[in-house]
């Protein structure tokens, strides 16, 4: 599953399949994405900054504490489940999917948005004032 941190300056990348469907389909140069939350069903476009895109995987970068979707931008402070789905397509700055400029849906999931880190490494602590009697 994927997972980004609310309300983020810091860079995230996000790892996705999307050459699989990618050579199905025609020629497109950007891609769109949407997160919309379960919770709320309030939707969020933005169009992905693309890291990597081999044959397989695609590292898109995003960001979480700007509502500036065409630069790979997008104000997410709700934590929760998200539903996220990409489009293919030949804009730089279109944000509906339902516009002329997409060419298909490439691929969708979920993810989770969470301050929390997805793992967490325990700390120990071994005691240094034992005696051994033989």
């Amino acid at each position: 599953m994927i997972h980004l941190n609310p309300n983020s300056s810091a860079e995230q990348l996000i790892y996705l399949t999307l050459q699989e469907m990618k050579k199905d389909f025609e020629a497109f140069t950007h891609y769109l994405v949407l997160f919309e939350s379960m919770a709320s069903k309030e939707k969020y476009y933005l169009i992905g900054n693309v890291d990597a895109d081999n044959k397989r995987y695609t590292a898109l970068i995003v960001y979480t504490n700007e509502d500036a979707p065409t630069t790979g931008k997008v104000l997410l402070t709700e934590s929760g489940q998200y539903t996220y789905k990409v489009w293919g397509q030949n804009s730089s700055t279109n944000l509906d999917p339902t516009s002329g400029d997409v060419v298909a849906l490439i691929e969708e999931g979920t993810l989770s948005v969470s301050g929390e880190t997805g793992y967490n490494i325990p700390e120990i602590t071994i005691p240094d004032n034992i005696i051994y009697y033989q």
